[in-house]
C-alpha cells in the first residue's frame, strides 16, 4: 500500500519537475524579474502556452532550438502558430 503511494507520489513529481525543468532551460523562467502586480502570473501562461505549442512541431530540433528559430524566422514562427 505504501509503496503505491510512494510511485504515485514520484510519478506526479517527475511530470512537475519535468514542467519546471523545461521552463526554466528552454525559456529561463528563473531569470525573470517581473513582479509588477498581474505580470509573472501573466508571462507564466504565456511560456506554458508557447512550451505547447514548441511541442507540438514534428521536427528533430530540441525545444530551445525551436524557440529560437521562431525569433529568428517567422516563417517558422506562422507554421507554429498555424499547426497547433
Amino acid at each position: 500500500e505504501a509503496s503505491y503511494y510512494a510511485m504515485r507520489i514520484r510519478a506526479h513529481w517527475g511530470i512537475e519537475n519535468k514542467l519546471h525543468w523545461h521552463l526554466d532551460v528552454t525559456f529561463r523562467e528563473d531569470m525573470c524579474r517581473v513582479r509588477a502586480k498581474n505580470g509573472a502570473v501573466n508571462f507564466s501562461a504565456m511560456r506554458k502556452y508557447a512550451l505547447e505549442m514548441l511541442k507540438k512541431q514534428n521536427d528533430k530540433l530540441s525545444l530551445r532550438r525551436r524557440r529560437k528559430k521562431c525569433m529568428w524566422s517567422t516563417e517558422y514562427l506562422y507554421k507554429v502558430f498555424k499547426d497547433s
